[in-house]
């Protein structure tokens, strides 16, 4: 058992929802986002930062590779039709995106990948024409933001501009980054940013 499906029922404790609502609320600034929206969230967990978006969406697509996530995220959204949740690896060899989004979210997310380049390209499939790609990550760090890397499934300590830069060139997509919050801890300042994508 994963260390999110062992953990899903206790994730939403204070310091994560309030993080997860700080990212949330600064990527919808710099986002400027209009009402309605298809938005798909890549790696949503429980649900923390793409529910934050109900403002602007019509439909939420909610994709996991944790059961146990996926399944406090439908706890949490039922009776909303326009709420939709989906078991689904992009790492893994022959697995897709289905529909097509304006806006893809995902925040914390990339640095459990093996293969970010890989998702990025994958996630671009399911944009639509004016669509944009918003994911939300730590920025270069000395592996000290987790307390258990390897128990934890990191497989990246967050990342540079440069990786970034090279994952949109790659994709073939225009690429914008911003740092968007500070957190201390560890004694320690981790920094955030937000990259923007699109066609």
């Amino acid at each position: 058992m994963s260390h999110f499906d062992q953990n899903a029922n206790k994730w939403d404790e204070p310091g994560k929802i309030k993080l997860m609502k700080t990212l949330a609320e600064k990527a919808m600034d710099q986002l400027s986002l209009s009402t309605p929206l298809d938005i798909l969230d890549f790696g949503c967990g429980t649900g923390l930062f793409g529910l934050e978006f109900a403002p602007y969406f019509r439909s939420l697509m909610g994709i996991d590779t944790s059961q146990g996530m996926l399944d406090v995220f439908v706890q949490k959204t039922q009776g909303h039709s326009e709420i939709k949740s989906l078991l689904l690896d992009l790492e893994s060899e022959g697995q897709a995106l289905l529909g097509q989004y304006d806006l893809i979210l995902s925040s914390m997310a990339f640095h459990h990948l093996q293969n970010p380049a890989l998702v990025l390209q994958k996630l671009k499939k399911g944009l639509r024409a004016q669509g944009r790609i918003a994911i939300v990550d730590l920025e270069k760090e000395d592996g000290s933001f987790h307390p258990d890397n390897i128990g934890m499934g990191v497989k990246h300590f967050g990342f540079s501009k440069e990786e970034i830069n090279l994952w949109a060139e790659e994709a073939g997509l225009h690429c914008q980054i911003f740092p968007v919050h500070q957190l201390e801890k560890n004694q320690k300042t981790y920094s955030f940013f937000l990259a923007i994508f699109s066609l």
